[in-house]
């Protein structure tokens, strides 16, 4: 039987400076223009001239916006401007300062859609610049050649630093979305390369809309941990920032884990090609899990680690439930580690098929293993194991396409949301006009 999928609402209230009030406006009505040209994107209208035409009633707008802006401030938002109205490669960050310092983002461009073939579609997002966790990613990011040293392969396979060419990231508190970015299965950040053409395994900057992933984490991934989890005790009074401090360890060292160790599987495959996608996602995945452990005396002292793990594999349940596992390589990825875990005994089901459990130190040795098995495989380039790995537990184009296997039919429990929608409010009552919805 299918379940109806729904969506949690939440109002996401923000507080805006009244001083920058023109400008935020000329940001927000940018969206509507975005929204506008993804509306004909999909509607399958012939763009051309009316598309030149609406974006540039964007870069107007945005001018207008800068007029309210005074000092250096309005030379380097103009500066930005400028460089947008000679066209963006794929998404564009075009930053409002206020008294000095870094203030609120604008985001706009095109991102792939894999709902809609790896389509570039219209996207933008605004938000407050939030600094809370800025000291977290450099900690976090102080540790990457160490990490390096500790993979778990043969030092010809671990590759080469990645400091210099690890992407910028940095998180908003997003106060409206517009474009593919607003679909349901709304992205929690997005990738760009600021303003270059860049190879899609290398874009340089990464934007994290902070407070969409701590409330998707809460009402969605802490529900099916408290519901599904024997061990969700531990976490379940989490205060909202260490919420969103687990969440960014785990993400950061994802996000750094697609340049980690050799890639000659990359030269056999395309990038676009769903299976090496699907691995890639994996093997991101394993490297920061694995990582995890080397955190244990200072970001994840005390009985953080294990939070952080149960947080994960909360995450990776998350994922599994959107289904159609061929189509979305972050969801065929969780798929597959659970399915290793589980066969390895590492997570386990109760005989009443409705909780599970998990040995963190089997956890710890299967992620050793298994990443292991990930690194080796990209950096000898072997196809073949990589789909045997694949489809290790059946068809991978098949699973998840008519609901779930086994006892990970939990999963479409239809009492947790699976989506979140928002209502994008402001405190301040001068800028009540900024309200898009």
């Amino acid at each position: 039987m299918k379940f109806s999928e729904k969506s949690a609402i939440v109002d996401l209230a923000i507080d805006v400076d009244e001083e920058v009030r023109e400008p935020v406006y000329s940001f927000l009505e940018a969206l509507e223009f975005i929204e506008m040209l993804y509306h004909l994107q999909n509607a399958g209208e012939g763009l051309s001239e009316l598309e030149d035409a609406i974006f540039q009633k964007i870069v107007e707008t945005l001018r207008r916006g800068t007029s309210y802006v005074s000092g250096e401030e309005k030379l380097d938002l103009s500066r930005k401007v400028d460089s947008i109205s000679r066209g963006i490669y794929d998404l564009c960050s075009l930053t409002l300062k206020h008294k000095g310092d870094d203030y609120i983002d604008l985001i706009i461009g095109k991102i792939l859609s894999w709902d809609k073939n790896n389509r570039s579609c219209y996207s933008g997002a605004v938000g407050l610049i939030n600094k809370s966790f800025d000291n977290l990613i450099e900690s976090y990011d102080k540790k990457l050649d160490f990490f390096l040293e500790q993979l778990p392969v043969s030092e010809q396979y671990k590759g080469f630093s990645i400091k210099k060419g690890a992407p910028l990231m940095r998180c908003i508190d997003v106060f409206s979305l517009a474009g593919e970015l607003n679909i349901r299965h709304k992205p929690i950040c997005v990738f760009f390369s600021g303003g270059a053409s860049q190879n899609l395994s290398t874009l340089s900057m990464m934007t994290v809309f902070i407070n969409m992933y701590v409330y998707r984490f809460k009402l969605i991934s802490k529900e099916i941990a408290r519901k599904y989890l024997e061990d969700y005790s531990i976490i379940k009074d989490l205060d909202d920032s260490t919420v969103a401090k687990l969440l960014l360890i785990w993400l950061r060292g994802h996000d750094l884990g697609h340049f980690y160790g050799l890639d000659s599987l990359g030269k056999k495959m395309s990038e676009l090609d769903k299976a090496y996608l699907i691995l890639h996602e994996l093997k991101s995945d394993l490297i920061a899990l694995y990582n995890m452990r080397y955190l244990a005396d200072d970001l994840l002292k005390d009985d953080l680690l294990i939070k952080a793990y149960i947080f994960a594999i909360a995450e990776m349940f998350r994922y599994i439930r959107r289904g159609r596992f061929y189509n979305y390589p972050d969801t065929a990825s969780a798929f597959l580690a659970y399915c290793y875990f589980r066969e390895s005994g590492s997570i386990r089901c109760d005989s009443k098929g409705k909780k599970f459990t998990v040995d963190f130190g089997k956890l710890e040795t299967d992620l050793k293993k298994l990443t292991e098995k990930l690194l080796t495989i990209f950096a000898e380039g072997d196809v073949t194991e990589g789909l045997k790995l694949l489809n290790r537990w059946g068809d991978i184009k098949e699973l998840g396409q008519h609901g779930f296997p086994s006892e990970l039919k939990v999963l479409g429990d239809p009492d947790i949301p699976h989506y979140i929608d928002f209502n994008f409010v402001t405190r301040d009552r001068m800028l009540s006009g900024l309200e898009r919805r």
